[in-house]
């Protein structure tokens, strides 16, 4: 693996996330416009994607099930955010470039 890829699994292990992987940019390529990689970062080489367990008690919330549910989306998503921006970091301290993004 190179230097990228280390620090890159070493950060998600150390801020738990559980599940990760790295793919060509180019597998996305087909998508459509305005979705490919390509139009979020010219030049982008590599796509990252990540996973952390949502509980599935916010589903079986009796009689409150959907507040819980949108409760708990905002802080998933902002968690995701703010794992995302420092991804970006560590990518960008060892020389990439990199845009956050989630969908």
């Amino acid at each position: 693996m190179n230097e990228i890829t280390e620090k890159i699994k070493a950060f998600f292990q150390g801020n738990d996330i559980p599940v990760f992987g790295i793919a060509p940019a180019s597998s996305l390529e087909t998508e459509p416009a305005g979705y490919r990689p390509s139009d979020l970062l010219a030049g982008a080489t590599s796509i990252l994607c990540v996973g952390i367990p949502f509980p599935k008690g916010v589903f079986q919330a009796p009689g409150k099930a959907e507040q819980m549910y949108w409760r708990a989306a905002a802080i998933y998503y902002r968690h995701l955010d703010a794992i995302l921006m420092r991804a970006s970091l560590v990518i960008e301290e060892t020389g990439g470039t990199a845009v956050p993004v989630y969908g």
